[in-house]
């Protein structure tokens, strides 16, 4: 039961105290999940609050630039996919913890020699690195929108040394009544990094989750090639016996005939070894079987916020680019670009990992088929033939993540969604 406990949360991954922290994760039992809800509530109210009052200032203070325009439909693309995200991952919850529990069974169940624990605390190390480098690039874009206001005030020119002009917000906003006055400012721009921070960590961890949960279905997949490749040594065991006990026989032992047939006192069954196999094969075929469930349940839950995550990024990497080259190449103000230049590689990066880390996948259930040809199948039964050759069927399929019914997490994703994001931002460049 303990051993159950940790391997649950060892599962749990990385940002696994914030998930609870914001609401994203919710606790077990009636305290828990009353504490749950109303931290899912704060968080939620960020994300609706950034995206309503920027929506009010495009419809009732519509900016004059473009770039302004551009930078205010950023934020509310950019919050309905986070919030989109994040209440996916909120009303899925049952079929993640059964996700949980599956893999922890895998993990107690199979492979549970030496060779597999290094598989998987390799994959764990390596989890756990992206979500530090996740984290940088957050925290890096997050700083550049909390004190560019902060800069520009500073570096402000005396010509332009108005009330409006000097108190600049985060986010753009649209406010009733006077939000450049004290202290009506202060509590806006407090509100607003508040916000900010709040939904850029509880959409950090919920990335963090899916991808520690593709790289623990990778990690099982290596697992099970390990234990495939396993079914080699057996084999090679069995040659190494049937020629010891052939060089026994040949020095040591005098051959007698019955009813026609040579027989010695010592022979190694063929029975036995195939038997062996077979046993290791069904172990094998279970274990793969509990791969295709897990695979199943994870695209399940990431099918529409992933599919909506992927469209926004797209999007919100348009809006970046094209506000950062209209407003350096136009003004040459490297405050005012620096929102959106340091926004784009934590978006690069959230795009990138779900595209590459869904091909690592795919990859590593490819190898399946190789592991099972070279098992040293040749010398067994029947029975074990038929069954390799229905194991090799299934396991010729690769295992892919498909999102929205037609995403494939893959490199050909990634390429596809860059290329998007360069055509829009060529109409956009040629609008302006």
């Amino acid at each position: 039961m303990e051993r159950a406990d940790s391997d649950l949360q060892a599962l749990l991954g990385p940002g696994a105290s914030i998930r609870r922290l914001m609401g994203v994760w919710w606790s077990q039992g009636r305290y828990g999940r009353v504490c749950s809800a109303a931290s899912a509530s704060v968080t939620v109210s960020s994300f609706v609050w950034l995206s309503t009052f920027t929506g009010l200032k495009l419809v009732l203070d519509p900016p004059q630039q473009l770039e302004d325009i551009a930078l205010c439909c950023f934020v509310i693309v950019l919050c309905s996919g986070f919030l989109a995200k994040v209440a996916f991952f909120i009303y899925k919850s049952d079929a993640l913890r059964e996700l949980l529990q599956l893999l922890s069974d895998a993990r107690r169940n199979y492979g549970d020699g030496k060779s597999s624990r290094s598989i998987r605390r390799r994959y764990q190390k390596l989890s756990r690195r992206l979500y530090l480098c996740m984290q940088v690039a957050v925290l890096q874009g997050l700083a550049a929108w909390v004190s560019t206001p902060v800069l520009v005030r500073v570096f402000l020119a005396s010509e332009q040394n108005s009330l409006e002009s000097a108190r600049q917000f985060p986010v753009p906003l649209w406010f009733p009544g006077n939000m450049y006055a004290s202290p009506t400012y202060e509590i806006l721009y407090i509100l607003q990094a508040f916000s900010q921070l709040a939904a850029t960590q509880s959409s950090l961890c919920v990335d963090a989750f899916f991808i520690h949960m593709i790289l623990m279905v990778a990690a099982e997949l290596e697992v099970l090639n390990e234990n495939i490749s396993t079914m080699q040594k057996i084999h090679l065991k069995f040659q190494g016996t049937e020629h010891q006990h052939h060089r026994t026989i040949t020095k040591y032992e005098e051959p007698t005939i019955e009813n026609g047939y040579l027989h010695t006192t010592a022979n190694v069954s063929s029975e036995d070894f195939s038997g062996e196999m077979y046993l290791q094969l069904v172990k094998n075929v279970q274990h793969h079987h509990v791969i295709l469930r897990s695979v199943s349940l994870l695209q399940r839950v990431m099918t529409i916020s992933i599919f909506i995550l992927l469209f926004v990024n797209m999007a919100d990497l348009c809006s970046c680019i094209f506000v950062t080259a209209v407003v350096l190449q136009r003004d040459g103000n490297i405050t005012k670009a620096l929102k959106p230049l340091l926004t784009i590689p934590p978006l690069l990066y959230e795009t990138g990992m779900y595209c590459i880390f869904g091909q690592i996948l795919t990859d590593q259930s490819e190898k399946l088929a190789y592991s099972a040809v070279n098992c040293g199948w040749a010398d067994c039964d029947a029975r074990f033939k038929r069954s390799l050759l229905v194991f090799m069927t299934v396991a010729g399929r690769p295992l892919e993540i498909t999102v929205g019914k037609m995403c494939k997490l893959s490199k050909q994703m990634l390429l596809q969604v860059l290329n998007g994001t360069y055509g829009l931002v060529n109409l956009l460049l040629s609008f302006s």
